[in-house]
């Protein structure tokens, strides 16, 4: 898996200053040893993490000035924990995204997000990527994950390698065994150094930040279609005249103040993002295009047990090549699963390759 050489450009992509330590910490000091090329891409500067800063800054009230000031300090951090790891401040590059906010922008196919991550990967040109998981329960890794993903297909790239990590652990079970890479007791060390170097996180979750400096690092391998590796998937699609049925494995917590959010990306179109409120019973739900603000015809909700069924109308033929979907709750950080790639079941006269392309959907209301 890290047979890496001088040859290679890694990419390591950070939802916030600390994760390239907490998830690549390992990796890291191996790449700056060996000389090896890395660009350590922050898409946010974590300043909307409140309550930690209330206990650091010892205020209550933190407004925009603080917030500023707050992503500045963890800038600061992450440029230590770099020298730490034994790499050069120069290896770093802040996006200066929202903190907290890179679903919304996700589903507003923000060129903010989806255009910068493709330039930066046209600007690097990585052999090789490590990325957050789509399957990660804080909003933000999960939607940075899918959002390069998109970038990638965008643009057509073909990583030689690309490899996920975890840092919040879903409340469901993850299908893929990760490669774990071994580390020394001097690299567990200098990774725990790193960590430690981000004062204003470790200051209230010192023990659960400096767990992740162990003797092994995990990494999930990428794959395109991950839903193939589900013997029962948590998240299926199908396709049958006109009419797109997901299924989904939910928790009782679904039920309350939840919605699904929806991706349908094209390689020949911009794409559609589309939200629907899921009824608290089974029922009608009002589709929204959240790229255009329009409503849609509705969807069928059904719920049976644990497990939730949703049909939404299409229209025309659809030819679509990835989707993703995921349910959001309400929660305070995190997710039960983050996000779905599924691939659809076709009938045979909508038959499909592994991977399907952008519909579209009835004709707004």
């Amino acid at each position: 898996m890290f047979s890496l050489s001088k040859s290679d450009r890694v990419l390591i992509v950070a939802p916030h200053p600390d994760d390239e330590s907490l998830g690549a910490g390992g990796l890291l000091q191996r790449l700056f040893a060996q000389k090896i090329p890395v660009r350590i891409l922050f898409a946010t500067n974590g300043e909307n993490n409140a309550w930690a800063q209330r206990y650091w800054d010892k205020r209550l009230l933190i407004g925009p000035e603080e917030r500023v000031r707050w992503g500045k300090r963890r800038r600061e951090e992450a440029l230590s924990a770099i020298s730490a790891l034994g790499g050069k401040h120069a290896c770093a590059k802040f996006m200066n995204l929202p903190d907290q906010g890179l679903t919304r922008l996700l589903m507003l196919a923000d060129p903010d997000l989806s255009v910068r991550l493709a330039d930066e990967i046209q600007e690097w040109e990585p052999t090789v990527a490590i990325i957050p998981t789509m399957h990660d329960a804080h909003p933000d890794h999960s939607a940075l994950s899918v959002a390069f993903s998109l970038a990638l297909d965008s643009i057509g790239g073909s990583l030689t390698r690309i490899w996920e990590y975890l840092v919040h652990k879903p409340q469901v079970q993850l299908a893929q065994e990760p490669v774990k890479l071994l580390l020394s007791l001097e690299e567990m060390e200098r990774k725990r150094r790193a960590i430690l170097c981000h004062e204003t996180q470790v200051a209230l979750s010192r023990r659960r930040f400096t767990g992740f400096a162990t003797i092994t690092e995990a990494y999930f391998p990428h794959d395109p279609v991950d839903a193939k590796m589900w013997k029962t998937p948590l998240a299926a699609a199908r396709l049958h005249e006109g009419v797109l049925s997901l299924t989904f494995e939910a928790g009782r917590r679904e039920r309350f103040h939840s919605k699904i959010l929806l991706i349908l990306r094209s390689s020949a179109v911009n794409g559609h993002c589309f939200m629907l409120p899921l009824p608290l019973a089974s029922g009608p739900s009002q589709i929204w295009d959240t790229i255009r603000g329009q409503r849609l015809d509705n969807a069928i909700v059904q719920w049976r047990g644990s497990t939730l069924f949703v049909d939404l109308p299409i229209a025309g033929t659809p030819d679509f090549d990835s989707i993703y979907a995921k349910i959001s709750g309400w929660t305070l950080f995190f997710d039960r699963s983050g996000w779905h790639q599924m691939p659809v079941r076709a009938s045979r006269e909508q038959s499909f390759a592994r991977r399907t392309r952008a519909p579209r959907l009835a004709t707004p209301l």
